[in-house]
């Protein structure tokens, strides 16, 4: 049976390739697209989104959504990814001529999520603005989704703080509000992500692939690697293809039931991930958390769907 999927991201690389690699699988289906501002402001994720799709030749449309978090000033990952997220060691994504699809994406979600009840899953991979601005402006709409697959947070350690992942921590309010909204969750935080790693002998096989689409992708992940190797490490952990791979390959994950929560108040928690895995005793679940990854069979799994993708 084929998974229909509503994308929810803020591209950067690491979208980029879970796109490809969600369009790429047969057994999942893209419907449409909304773009949230987190990587970096809103006028950029939604220019490398409309650059990425033009590359690829995707048809399923592109909307424009949240531009800030609910709350808090905005915050992004530029001072890590570059100003438009999109960082380079050799071409840059053509510009693309296309607009974004008319309406805003929260719109468009409901409108997807209604038109498909019980069957729409939404993967998010950035800060969740839109779905919890939707669920606010659509009190039906926790009832019509299937699921959310979420990359964001951790069971440990943080990475844009010690204990707050960047998607969680760029909006906590609007987590907060997702989280309680009674939604299946599904999460992929830090702590499974780092158990799948790209490096330098990726970055050749994507470059072996031979294509124009292969070269070019093939210089963005190198750019993405690189960030490891500022840091004195050989290989980068993979976000954002993580869930996709799961949607894919469930076989290669392990997943506990958990009560998920995020902290709002803390002077040093803020954003914080708090999973409750002592459930049904201490807690209700309403998440199930990503443990453990076979991370050399997920690299290989998505070879082989970026040289489909990259053809």
């Amino acid at each position: 049976m084929t998974t229909e999927i509503w994308l929810d991201t803020d591209p950067g690389f690491d979208d980029w390739m879970a796109w490809a690699l969600l369009q790429a699988e047969p057994g999942l289906r893209l419907v449409g697209v909304s773009v949230v501002a987190g990587n970096a402001p809103l006028r950029h994720t939604l220019a490398n989104a409309l650059c990425i799709q033009a590359l690829h030749g995707w048809t399923q449309p592109v909307h424009a959504g949240c531009e800030r978090p609910l709350v808090q000033a905005p915050v992004t990952a530029q001072d890590v990814l570059g100003e438009t997220a999109l960082a380079t060691t050799g071409r840059a994504l053509p510009p693309a001529q296309a607009q974004p699809a008319a309406g805003h994406g929260v719109q468009a979600l409901i409108d997807a999520a209604r038109v498909r009840p019980g069957r729409l899953t939404v993967l998010a991979l950035g800060p969740l603005t839109n779905l919890a601005t939707a669920f606010e402006a659509a009190p039906d709409l926790p009832g019509l989704l299937q699921a959310i697959v979420l990359m964001g947070g951790s069971t440990d350690r943080g990475n844009t703080t010690a204990v707050a992942e960047f998607n969680i921590h760029a909006d906590p309010e609007a987590a907060a509000r997702v989280f309680a909204a009674g939604v299946p969750l599904v999460m992929f935080g830090l702590n499974v992500c780092r158990q799948v790693l790209v490096g330098q002998e990726h970055v050749r096989a994507v470059r072996a692939l031979g294509t124009e689409r292969a070269e070019l992708f093939a210089d963005h992940l190198d750019a993405y690697v690189g960030i490891a190797r500022r840091r004195g490490a050989t290989h980068m952990a993979v976000y954002d293809p993580t869930p996709v791979a799961w949607l894919a390959r469930p076989a290669l994950f392990t997943l506990e039931p958990a009560h998920l929560d995020v902290e709002l108040e803390g002077r040093l928690t803020r954003g914080m991930t708090v999973c409750e895995f002592r459930v049904p005793t201490r807690a209700r679940p309403n998440a199930r958390v990503a443990m453990a990854a076979d991370g050399p069979a997920v690299m290989a799994w998505a070879l082989q769907g970026l040289a489909r993708a990259l053809a």
